[in-house]
């Protein structure tokens, strides 16, 4: 499903996670507690004022509830801790487990298992 020879439609889904994983990065790094290293819990993240201004439609779109989707078929999985946090934007219907991992640092990866 993600390879270089991956259908058009999988190429879009793949784009959309990535930016959904641009924005949870943003969400966390423009909030009040970044300065401090103080970080958002998935919970938390609706709230956040990145979210609340809704200047982007690809914003708009992501489903911040948890235990929910982010997006159709990818599943988020975000920890924060006292001043860190990591997250991972899975695709649930990859059988390989592709995924994009990120943390405080910005840098975003693209995963999957080891095979």
């Amino acid at each position: 499903l993600h390879g270089p020879d991956s259908a058009p439609d999988q190429q879009a889904r793949k784009r959309e996670a990535l930016g959904a994983t641009r924005n949870i990065n943003n969400m966390q790094a423009n909030q009040p507690g970044a300065r401090g290293k103080r970080y958002l819990r998935h919970e938390d993240l609706a709230t956040s004022p990145f979210v609340q201004k809704k200047t982007s439609p690809s914003v708009a779109k992501l489903n911040l509830t948890p235990g929910e989707d982010i997006l159709s078929g990818w599943q988020l999985t975000l920890d924060a801790s006292d001043d860190s946090y990591w997250f991972m934007i899975k695709d649930k219907t990859d059988p390989c487990g592709f995924a994009y991992v990120s943390n405080e640092a910005g840098v975003i990866y693209h995963a999957e298992p080891i095979r």
